[in-house]
């Protein structure tokens, strides 16, 4: 993700957003159907990412039919298929427990691509299969891009026909749709206007750089018109000092060895002279361990030493942050005792526990975390566990990754496949 938000801010509001826009919905209705999701929201990128994910899932869903026993090349067979899975995209029916964790994902992605689309795009195309960008990829991405759309159709282009095109090529071709057609990125204002109807979002908090809580207002333009705005560059993240600002070298010249050893002029106020011409060399005093008791401000100090600037470290990845290993061993007996290994991952978990993890990772849903539980204990290695976790129930289900319910299961997952 950019490194341009606030992890936890981003995540908080996209599921606070959710949880605000599907208790709307859901008190009035069982289930939602395709035309209910396309306009959910008052921001169309996030109903047809929503929609994005559910084509994945219905295509995923078409692929679990193909068999080792059947013939799925038969021409015969791919078209009742296809026309099985055609009607079925008719009847989309979604429960509220299933639709708001997509919600809440479409609405963390349409926030990356408002204020940073650099970052969106970049994934996006990092994200491809074997490192290839491929036409019908392209195209899918443009389907189901509604803000900055120029993007994709510019990469499209520059495609100029070729069935696919390699990651790092693709990205110059994003940064060259960025530099040539910077102007028409869409401004964030009126998105954040339109957030704010269902739930105030506090741009402040959100980004870690600063960026201006107003913009000026366009002039006004036909309804044929598209609102292009020019691009408000992103504040660096670490203000940047000139160079005749940084510190003092940090070791000092070598003294000439043919000048003789120069006296210190103690009566000055402006702090250590020097003299050139001083006919005695007074003798070298063995060091102290003790402080030396002058009084405050005998010694000038350099008033033109700054502190160097610390590199701002980008945040731990999703997996970096489940893979980090403790390094202290266990000193007592109940650390030793938690730490054992243990064979089942389900009576490991205390009562509180449960209740815990039930409430914080998935969301309340009880037979959701049995699920995981199950599965988790049907593995055989923590590899497979962490990658489970990973890849399925903390993207699934937002989780901050920094918090203790997520610590203390991954400890058991260690405990279990020790």
């Amino acid at each position: 993700m950019s490194n341009k938000f606030n992890a936890n801010a981003l995540t908080e509001y996209s599921k606070s957003y959710a949880r605000r826009i599907a208790s709307d919905f859901y008190q009035q209705h069982a289930t939602m159907n395709g035309r209910q999701i396309l306009s959910l929201t008052p921001i169309s990128q996030i109903n047809l990412f929503i929609i994005s994910s559910l084509s994945d899932k219905w295509q995923a869903d078409a692929a679990k039919f193909r068999s080792p026993y059947f013939d799925f090349t038969n021409n015969e067979v791919q078209e009742a298929l296809q026309n099985f899975m055609n009607v079925v995209s008719q009847y989309i029916s979604v429960r509220r427990e299933h639709l708001e964790p997509l919600l809440a994902d479409a609405t963390r992605r349409a926030i990356i691509m408002i204020f940073d689309p650099r970052a969106y795009f970049d994934d996006v195309l990092r994200s491809q299969p074997d490192f290839t960008v491929t036409d019908a990829a392209m195209k899918q991405i443009t389907r189901y891009t509604k803000i900055n759309q120029f993007i994709p159709a510019y990469i499209t282009q520059r495609m100029n026909g070729k069935s696919f095109i390699y990651v790092n090529q693709a990205l110059i071709y994003l940064d060259e749709a960025l530099t040539q057609k910077g102007h028409e990125i869409e401004q964030y204002d009126k998105f954040v206007a339109q957030f704010s109807e269902k739930l105030p979002m506090d741009v402040s908090a959100l980004l870690r750089s600063h960026v201006p809580d107003s913009i000026p207002p366009a002039p006004l333009r036909s309804f044929f018109d598209t609102a292009i705005e020019s691009a408000v560059p992103p504040a660096p993240l670490v203000a940047i000092e000139s160079l005749a600002e940084t510190a003092s070298p940090a070791i000092p010249p070598k003294p000439d060895p043919t000048r003789a050893p120069e006296a210190v002029d103690a009566s000055s106020s402006n702090g250590v002279k020097f003299i050139n011409d001083s006919p005695a060399v007074p003798e070298p005093v063995a060091p102290i361990s003790q402080p030396s008791p002058l009084q405050t401000g005998a010694i000038t100090t350099p008033t033109d030493t700054k502190p160097p600037i610390v590199a701002t470290e980008l945040p731990p990845s999703l997996n970096d942050t489940l893979r980090e290993t403790t390094a202290a061993e266990p000193s007592t007996v109940a650390e030793t005792f938690h730490r054992a290994p243990i064979e089942s991952v389900a009576r490991s978990i205390s009562l509180n526990q449960k209740f815990r993890f039930i409430n914080q990772l998935f969301n309340g849903n009880s037979s959701a975390y049995n699920q995981a539980v199950e599965e988790i204990d049907t593995l055989n290695n923590y590899g497979q566990a962490l990658d489970l976790i990973s890849y399925r129930y903390a993207s699934q289900y937002l989780w901050d990754m920094s918090s203790d319910e997520v610590s203390e299961l991954v400890e058991i997952l260690k405990r279990r496949f020790s």
